[in-house]
């Protein structure tokens, strides 16, 4: 993000419009546009023009891969979502903010507009009343995503809610790519949302996090590794919890895909785990022979 007086070293609009976060190069660019554009209702100033009321509104931005989820992103999120400034080489999509300091503190309000931002190039402050609603872009950001009805993973193990302790239980998730319509901002939105990661908590202290749902083993192999299973240290009853992050790319009146900004964090059910322990026995018969005997009966905690 800028600090005032520090304006970005490079920027160009995507044709929508241009903003920093100077206040007195913001008035003055209102300025210019009313002696230039009497026809549009906004009033001629006499020589010499008099400096417009300071209305206490700054502009300020931030990038858009980086909006409010800090700088800790997966590295190809970045230049995945930079890729729509490809006009020249080093351009970042920035997201413009509106920031009020009329009130105290200042209030900072998302513009909905993005550009990008190119090396060498200065930036240029919104012109109130020179951008028309049609030549905004619509962005679609991770609390509009977050929005959305997204279908959280399905937890199974395998065997089915039964694992023994100090084995490997092998526990996995199902997610799929979904797809939303909506209208947004008088716009038809197309979203599309893909399963990239999940957070697991297997309910005793322990989490880890993947980039695979896992799956189930070939014929149920038991106390076999796998990316998603989980060593138990204790008998007993866990509730298995996994986030699935998704990634999306929408499309605006039938537009290009583009990313979103983040992703959307979706938790799933609980899944209930019962650990037991076994024991070793040295026996003659077999269960058939002898139903009661060691190791016939259902296993002990």
């Amino acid at each position: 993000m800028a600090d005032e007086g520090d304006p970005p070293s490079a920027f160009v609009s995507e044709g929508s419009f241009s903003a920093v976060s100077s206040k007195n190069s913001s008035t003055s660019s209102r300025r210019a546009v009313q002696q230039a554009v009497p026809n549009a209702g906004l009033p001629v100033a006499a020589e010499p023009a008099a400096l417009p009321v300071d209305d206490g509104i700054e502009y300020t931005y931030e990038r858009a891969c980086t909006a409010r989820v800090g700088e800790d992103l997966d590295p190809a999120t970045c230049p995945r979502i930079d890729a729509r400034c490809a006009a020249q080489e080093g351009g970042i999509l920035v997201n413009w903010i509106a920031v009020n300091t009329n009130v105290q503190p200042p209030t900072r309000t998302p513009t909905g507009r993005s550009s990008c931002m190119y090396p060498g190039q200065p930036p240029e402050p919104p012109i109130e009343g020179g951008v028309t609603p049609a030549e905004a872009p619509i962005v679609i950001t991770l609390e509009e995503f977050q929005k959305q009805p997204v279908l959280a993973a399905t937890i199974l193990s395998q065997p089915s809610n039964f694992g023994l302790r100090n084995a490997h239980s092998n526990i996995y998730a199902k997610a799929q790519d979904q797809e939303f319509a909506f209208d947004f901002q008088d716009a038809s939105i197309v979203l599309k949302a893909r399963p990239v990661s999940y957070r697991w908590d297997y309910g005793d202290g322990f989490s880890t996090t993947t980039s695979t749902p896992g799956g189930p083993i070939i014929e149920n192999a038991f106390n076999t590794p796998t990316a998603t299973s989980h060593q138990y240290a204790q008998t007993g009853d866990f509730q298995v919890t996994v986030t699935t992050f998704f990634a999306g790319d929408y499309s605006v009146d039938g537009g290009p895909f583009q990313p979103v900004a983040g992703e959307a964090a979706v938790v799933s059910a609980p899944h209930l785990m019962s650990i037991w322990r076994t024991r070793t026995h040295q026996v003659s018969q077999d269960c058939l022979e002898n139903p009661t005997g060691i190791g016939c009966e259902p296993p002990t905690r």
